[in-house]
């Protein structure tokens, strides 16, 4: 008799599942609406980008998430099962410090997709043939010999765009996140 996915899966988390798409769809609508101003793309553009770029970091987020859960502490672990399964935290000596495992980890996520979606905005239009970055024809004998701090507004225009579609959408999740813990702590 051929076992199925859900035979081998003791536990699904819908719940956690379903929010993981609606935290989704928020931040890929507005990131679209960021790219979409920031760098003057049309809207299906935008929302492409926004959801490439979303899903991608979802996608190795995830993967980096189960490929380095085994090695931290049982309590620890526990810790985000318990939340992950059930929306809060389990009582045990990690609930002293959990406050800034937080704040410690959600910063560290914050400059890591970041600088994943940066890189992947960035391949992903080279790719296309529509290259965000024009390439430099001329290259700078000079660049070391002078090294100045380059001129105000020649920062590259997509890692602004990310940087802004990024913190928008980290606050947006966030206050869906205080939201959802508020809501839960009153049933």
């Amino acid at each position: 008799m051929p076992l199925s996915f859900l035979d081998e899966a003791t536990v699904l988390p819908l719940r956690a599942i379903i929010f993981q798409c609606l935290l989704l769809l928020v931040a890929i609508t507005l990131e679209a609406i960021v790219l979409r101003r920031r760098l003057q793309l049309g809207y299906q553009p935008s929302i492409r980008y926004a959801a490439s770029l979303n899903l991608l970091a979802v996608v190795l987020g995830w993967m980096v998430f189960l490929g380095v859960e085994p090695w931290l502490p049982t309590a620890l672990r526990t810790q985000i099962i318990s939340y992950i399964l059930f929306g809060n935290f389990y009582v045990n000596e990690w609930s002293s410090s959990l406050g800034i495992v937080i704040v410690l980890a959600g910063l560290v996520t914050f400059f890591i997709t970041f600088w994943v979606k940066a890189w992947a905005l960035e391949g992903l239009t080279w790719v296309l043939g529509m290259p965000i970055v024009p390439s430099r024809r001329d290259p700078n004998v000079n660049r070391y010999r002078y090294r100045r701090s380059p001129p105000p507004g020649s920062t590259s225009p997509h890692l602004l765009a990310v940087l802004q579609a990024n913190a928008l959408s980290f606050s947006a999740i966030l206050l869906l996140l205080l939201l959802r813990y508020g809501v839960t702590e009153r049933l």
